[in-house]
């Protein structure tokens, strides 16, 4: 997207992005019930100070297989996203934000096929309960002093059927 009018100051992302999806048939019989696949994104962003770019992800990846054999399909994803920058924290400092920690959270789908158009699924999002940590520092606050926060959400399990009639 290029536009020429960004609120409140000029803004430009530049960046690169890869995908790949490979099946394991080449490596014998066993590999053809496997894909592992992948795909990761390294973004620069250039502006004014008066820009807002809070929230902005510059480094994000995913990964993960697939086994494939019927009545069953499992799928393991790993997703990590890297330092978030959040909002400013003016009490800190001019310079101060707050700061989303880099985490690595892994997701669990199973599907079973109990009839052409009838599946039992069950899928499990951060199946390790990884916290998300957030810092609030600028130049002036010394390292013991900007943790802030631990949020954990715990495991999100669904199970269900799922059909077309």
């Amino acid at each position: 997207i290029s536009t020429a009018f960004n609120e409140p100051g000029a803004a430009r992302v530049s960046g690169v992005e890869f995908n790949v999806r490979y099946p394991l048939r080449p490596l014998g019989a066993w590999g053809r019930y496997f894909q592992v696949f992948a795909n990761a994104t390294k973004l620069r962003l250039e502006g004014s100070r008066d820009s807002n770019f809070s929230g902005f992800i510059p480094k994000s990846a995913n990964w993960g297989i697939d086994f494939s054999r019927k009545p069953f399909n499992v799928m393991l994803k790993w997703n990590h996203r890297g330092q978030q920058r959040l909002a400013r924290v003016a009490a800190l400092g001019p310079d101060a934000f707050e700061y989303s920690k880099p985490r690595i959270r892994l997701d669990v789908n199973i599907d079973y096929q109990m009839r052409p158009n009838l599946f039992l699924y069950m899928s499990g999002q951060n199946v390790f309960d990884v916290p998300e940590t957030l810092f609030r520092y600028g130049s002036q606050t010394p390292g013991y002093a900007r943790m802030y926060q631990v949020l954990t959400t715990g495991v999100q399990l669904s199970l269900g059927v799922k059909g077309s009639f």
